[in-house]
């Protein structure tokens, strides 16, 4: 291999079936016409990426998009000996929110590998990383948002990642409202809406788990992403919504990224 020395994880831009006849091992196939509609199986902007496709023009075109998109991109040619494996693309690009692998880590020993999993939902799931992350753990998992194509990433991921994850439309700003006692696992990344807290503490079952985690009224950021007001947490503010469960993280103003949060973990009793 050369253009920049080796690298853990390969974007092979080719077709599906031409990188299935022969890729480099541990490769992500995004084929370069479909970059622009699966940016949501890409890592997060300013990450270097690695990007192969044995036509050149294709190659310059596909790392151009990619740097519009905020990448630092190294091009990369490869000798057909070392495209060894072939099939379909097996590994990710894409992060799960890494406060909720942290959470589910945490999880996982409290409640034993027996017990481990259940029914999770996703609160605003976006394009799906964190359900799709949940199923991957273990997890059958219910995912919810306002927006019919978000739902549409969400599934298309969780099945090229070889899980499955529901999904439900619901405006959950108009309509805050979910079923008692049925997650044992609700997670919410990202979004803020108080009215929903007391819905989210009984959708929990008894011994379930909450893992919170949105901007802190602290952070700032630039005018083209600004956060409406109310978006964002105090201090203590999440502790305070789930008082009466079992406080296993609770961090306020924690800096990751550029950015400030507030996260929790909490286990209803029961």
């Amino acid at each position: 291999m050369s253009g920049g020395g080796a690298s853990p994880t390969i974007l092979d831009v080719r077709s599906e079936a031409t990188f299935a006849a022969g890729h480099a091992p541990g490769a992500v196939n995004i084929p370069a016409k479909e970059l622009a509609a699966r940016a949501h199986e890409l890592p997060p902007k300013g990450a270097t990426i690695d990007v192969f496709d044995d036509d050149p023009d294709v190659l310059a075109i596909a790392a151009y998009v990619l740097r519009n998109r905020g990448y630092v991109v190294r091009e990369v040619s490869l000798y057909p000996a070392e495209m060894r494996e072939s099939g379909p693309s097996r590994a990710r690009l894409w992060q799960p929110s890494p406060f909720l692998v942290e959470a589910v880590e945490c999880i996982r020993p409290r409640v034993g590998t027996a017990l481990f999993g259940g029914l999770a939902l996703d609160l605003a799931c976006g394009s799906g990383r964190d359900a799709a992350y949940l199923a991957l753990a273990g997890y059958q998992v219910e995912a919810i948002d306002v927006l019919p194509d978000a739902l549409e990433r969400a599934r298309d991921l969780a099945r090229r990642s070889g899980v499955a994850v529901e999904t439900i439309q619901q405006d959950l700003t108009a309509s805050p409202v979910l079923p008692a006692e049925r997650y044992d696992l609700v997670a919410v990344i990202r979004f803020v809406h108080r009215p929903l807290l007391a819905a989210i503490r009984q959708a929990i079952v008894p011994g379930g788990f909450v893992v919170y985690e949105a901007f802190h009224r602290s952070d700032v950021e630039d005018s083209r992403r600004a956060l409406k007001p109310g978006h964002t947490l105090e201090d203590g503010e999440l502790a305070a919504a789930f008082e009466d469960f079992k406080l296993l993280i609770v961090r306020d103003g924690l800096k990751r990224d550029g950015r400030v949060f507030s996260q929790l973990l909490a286990r209803r009793r029961g």
